[in-house]
């Protein structure tokens, strides 16, 4: 995780669910992985059975877990109030560390309940390729990626993937997701007797041009 302290948020103050979109979550697993799932149907038909999932969180904060239903299906259990904030902080941590192909937004340390809900909430959604809807994000939800003062937009992190897996000098590219959020594309070698093009990209934020700490 970049332990760089975050630049005070505009949007600090809650993460309700947008309108007209249904009820989405985000899951960790009995291995400590984090998931995004758009809907409770999505997230149920994920799990194979009850304890599979250690935490189940929505958008307020809300902490879940899994229940067997009609016909031993898996349901989402009720509620058991407020997520515990420093352990979720700490299985994210360590998520991005174990879990480093999977989650390769490395965004600043989250110094509040708030910010690491949203920024769960936008980098888990953001790997998954879930599109930015209206209202969220900025602009119509696209990636900006900028090499030597060109700019390119593409649709997904993937797309940023592709654009940067050719003869790029990563140093000399930033990137810019649909939240506003900027990083600096970095090699992360999977083990140190490889060559560093063997390794996947990890996207570590850095302050907006202009902006101060």
């Amino acid at each position: 995780m970049n332990v760089t302290p975050r630049l005070p948020a505009n949007t600090a103050k809650g993460h309700p669910v947008p309108a007209g979109r249904s009820r989405d979550f985000i899951a960790v697993d009995d291995g400590g992985n984090f998931t995004y799932h758009p809907s409770e149907q999505d997230l149920c038909a994920a799990f194979e059975y009850v304890e599979e999932a250690r935490s189940i969180v929505d958008r307020c904060g809300t902490d879940f877990r899994l229940a067997l239903g009609p016909h031993r299906r898996v349901v989402l259990g009720p509620d058991l109030g407020p997520v515990e904030f420093h352990w979720l902080r700490q299985a994210w941590h360590a998520s991005l560390t174990v879990h480093s192909k999977a989650h390769r937004l490395q965004r600043f340390f989250p110094g509040t309940r708030e910010q690491l809900l949203l920024d769960l909430f936008e980098c888990l959604a953001l790997e998954r390729a879930t599109a930015v809807g209206a209202g969220e994000g900025t602009g119509d939800g696209a990636w900006n990626v900028e090499i030597d003062g060109g700019q390119t937009r593409v649709p997904d992190l993937q797309g940023v993937d592709r654009l940067l897996s050719g003869p790029v000098r990563l140093e000399r590219a930033r990137v810019r997701d649909p939240f506003g959020h900027v990083y600096r594309p970095v090699r992360h070698r999977r083990h140190w007797y490889l060559p560093v093009v063997v390794g996947h990209i990890l996207y570590v934020e850095v302050p907006p041009s202009g902006a101060t700490r």
